[in-house]
C-alpha cells in the first residue's frame, strides 16, 4: 500500500468515522468514540482514500480523494487512530507499508506506525460491506440484507438535521426519535418532563409514515448540502452525507 493524502483533510474524516460525541448512557449521556481502531484503505482506481470504523451495532465510511503521484497502490490496513492522530501533520504527506508498519512522509518528518492484525469488530464491518446497498437515487430501496429493506427516504437539508439533533441533545440522554408523518420529518428527544421536538420539511421523501429511535452523534460530521435518511418502523437508520456513509442500529425499549 502506498498513497499521498492531504494531512488535515485525513485528520476530518478519521475524526467523523470515529463519531466522537454524546452516546446514550441510562438517563443520560457519555463522551465516547464508536472504536478507535479504524480501516484504512487506499483504492488505486477510484483514486481514494476509505475510511471504515463499526461495531456490531454501527457501521460508518468516509473517503477523501488522494494526491496524484505514479507509484499509489492499493491495500487496506487496520491502525490504531490515537497512534495516527498524534503524529498526523496537517501537510501533504505519503504513507506507505513497509515491514509490516505504517511508514508517514513529510517534508519534514518520518514516522513508523504499527499495524493491527484486524479491527477487533471486523467480522460486523465486512457483513455491512458485503450486504449494505445504498445510492442517493431516493426511489431505490435502501438493502441492509436479504430480510431488511429500508423504503421510506427523506432528503433532508443538513443544516436544519443538525442544527434539529444539536437542539434535541439538549435533553441530556442523547436518545433521538426520527417520525415522518407523510409530509414532514420531526424529531424529538425527550427525558421525564423534558421533550425538544423540531419539525423539518423535507426536500424529498418517498415511503410510508415511520418513526424509529436512536443514539449516535453523527450529526457533528455531516457534509454536503443534504442529508439522506432512511428507516422503517423500529429498523436500522441509514444515513448519507456526502461521501459519509452510516448504518445505526434502533433503539427498543424492552
Amino acid at each position: 500500500m502506498r498513497c499521498k493524502i492531504n494531512g488535515k483533510e485525513l485528520r476530518d474524516k478519521i475524526e467523523s468515522v470515529l463519531l466522537k460525541g454524546k452516546w446514550n448512557n441510562g438517563n443520560t449521556n457519555k463522551s465516547n468514540v464508536l472504536c478507535p481502531t479504524i480501516i484504512f484503505s487506499v483504492d488505486k482506481e477510484g483514486n481514494n482514500c476509505v475510511l471504515t470504523n463499526g461495531n456490531p451495532s454501527t457501521y460508518v465510511s468516509n473517503s477523501l480523494d488522494l494526491i496524484e503521484m505514479e507509484e499509489t497502490e492499493a491495500g487496506r490496513i487496520a491502525l490504531d487512530s490515537d497512534i495516527l492522530l498524534k503524529y498526523l501533520p496537517k501537510t501533504d504527506c505519503i504513507f506507505k507499508l513497509d515491514e509490516n508498519s505504517l511508514v508517514l512522509v513529510n517534508e519534514r518528518k518520518t514516522v513508523r506506525l504499527p499495524i493491527l492484525n484486524r479491527h477487533e469488530n471486523n467480522d460486523s464491518i465486512l457483513f455491512v460491506e458485503k450486504n449494505l446497498k445504498v445510492s442517493r437515487n431516493t426511489n431505490e430501496e435502501v438493502i441492509v440484507s436479504i430480510k431488511t429493506q429500508l423504503k421510506t427516504r427523506i432528503k433532508v437539508s443538513t443544516d436544519e438535521l443538525s442544527n434539529a439533533l444539536t437542539d434535541c441533545e439538549a435533553v441530556g440522554n442523547s436518545v433521538f426519535q426520527l417520525e415522518y408523518d407523510g409530509e414532514n420529518l420531526n424529531i424529538s428527544s425527550s427525558n421525564g418532563n423534558e421533550l425538544v421536538k423540531v419539525k423539518i420539511e423535507p426536500v424529498d421523501s418517498v415511503g410510508e409514515k415511520a418513526c424509529m429511535e436512536f443514539s449516535a452523534p453523527f450529526f457533528k460530521y455531516l457534509e454536503g448540502r443534504t442529508t439522506i435518511l432512511s428507516f422503517n418502523d423500529e429498523s436500522p437508520l441509514s444515513v448519507i452525507s456526502g461521501n459519509m456513509k452510516i448504518l445505526r442500529a434502533p433503539r427498543i425499549e424492552a
